[in-house]
């Protein structure tokens, strides 16, 4: 005789099963973004600066950025109403990062009066729940002159030690010595420009015998190249020009926000649900039609019964009737079975918020005497 045997296990590790964490599948550092909220600045040019934000963070290697999309919809749901009206303390902040399953939450304000603006980012760490680093800054001007400072910004607030531009030396005379801050690097010509060097005010030296020196406080800036001309004969700075840094080519970002609108297809656990589902269906028709045979085969009885007419074949019919019954209390049996199986596997996707923290799995199991399914699942 063959049976059907499902086992739930929840979780799976109580029956020795092991159920992995696809999060520990890569090294990259989940990041969300959430409400960079403007004061006094038009919602276009406030969704403009975030976009730039997700453009840049999407682009810092090691870090997964969430997509906007999800972090919105994971926090409209009813249950978050409250972390969703946070007011920017570091608690629910923590709150709101365990709940979108991210590492690490990029918040804060941009505001402007005038020609003059501010912005406050915050870091959060989710694991330690506390304020990791804060960028606070001003700046007076030109609008455009705000894309390149909050995106100087970010990198400070993330990736610190990627906060850093060039500089190049131009001089016609060989063998001079080039002194950064103190520190020597090299000679001229140089190979290549003296990296590393954060923004900001860098004294440069240089030195040959035979010449006078020359010494000059040079502007570096973010991201740039800093190209510095020298007349060493006159010590005299003959010009200084700026470019974009060269990088290594990257697979492109793609449009702004960097991430598609639905970063997820349907889960395992949702293909399983409506399987199941499915499996009720067709499950509960069969047994019904084999219930209505079954049936049929019973009133010929009771009508023989009752005219006195039963025949010397009647254990044909006794032996269908038996035979439909049997059929149909396999098929309700099989359709409990997979409605169990349904509302467990949609329970377990709508209160799953972080999906790469569960897992549903299906192996086969076999006993002396059984046969079936072991359905694997952790919360």
């Amino acid at each position: 005789m063959f049976a059907f045997l499902v086992v739930l296990a929840c979780p799976a590790a109580a029956f020795g099963g092991q159920v992995t964490d696809t999060a520990a599948d890569t090294a990259d550092t989940g990041m969300a973004i959430w409400r960079l909220k403007p004061l006094g600045l038009d919602s276009a040019t406030a969704e403009k600066l975030e976009d730039l934000l997700r453009a840049e963070t999407s682009r810092l290697e090691g870090y997964s950025l969430q997509a906007r999309s999800r972090t919105l919809d994971i926090l409209a749901r009813p249950r978050h109403k409250k972390l969703a009206a946070c007011g920017g303390e570091t608690a629910c902040l923590c709150g709101i990062g365990k709940v979108l399953g991210v590492d690490k939450l990029v918040t804060g304000v941009i505001g402007a009066l005038g020609d003059d603006y501010t912005f406050d980012l915050k870091l959060v760490d989710i694991s330690s729940c506390r304020e990791e680093r804060r960028i606070n800054e001003a700046l007076s001007g030109r609008e455009d002159l705000l894309i390149g400072a909050i995106r100087g910004a970010l990198y400070k607030l993330i990736v610190p030690g990627l906060y850093v531009g060039s500089m190049s030396v131009e001089l016609p005379v060989e063998g001079a010595k080039v002194m950064v801050d103190g520190e020597a690097r090299g000679q001229t010509p140089l190979e290549k420009p003296i990296t590393g060097l954060r923004p900001g005010t860098h004294k440069l030296l240089i030195e040959r015998e035979g010449y006078s020196s020359f010494e000059e406080n040079i502007p570096v800036r973010f991201q740039q190249v800093t190209s510095v001309k020298v007349d060493l004969v006159r010590s005299a700075l003959l010009g200084i020009s700026y470019a974009e840094e060269k990088k290594e080519p990257q697979p492109e970002p793609g449009e702004l926000p960097p991430m598609p609108e639905s970063d997820e297809g349907p889960t395992t656990t949702r293909i399983l649900a409506w399987t199941s589902l499915g499996l009720t269906v067709v499950a509960a028709v069969g047994a019904s039609l084999a219930g209505w045979r079954s049936n049929v085969a019973e009133k010929e009885l009771e009508e023989a019964g009752r005219d006195q007419k039963l025949w010397i074949g009647y254990q044909d019919v006794v032996d269908r009737g038996e035979k439909w019954a049997m059929w149909s209390n396999i098929g309700w049996g099989v359709a409990g079975g997979a409605a169990a199986l349904t509302l467990v596997f949609f329970l377990v996707d709508v209160v799953d918020d972080e999906p790469s923290r569960s897992e549903v799995r299906l192996t086969p199991a076999a006993g002396s005497d059984t046969a079936g399914l072991l359905l694997e699942c952790s919360f």
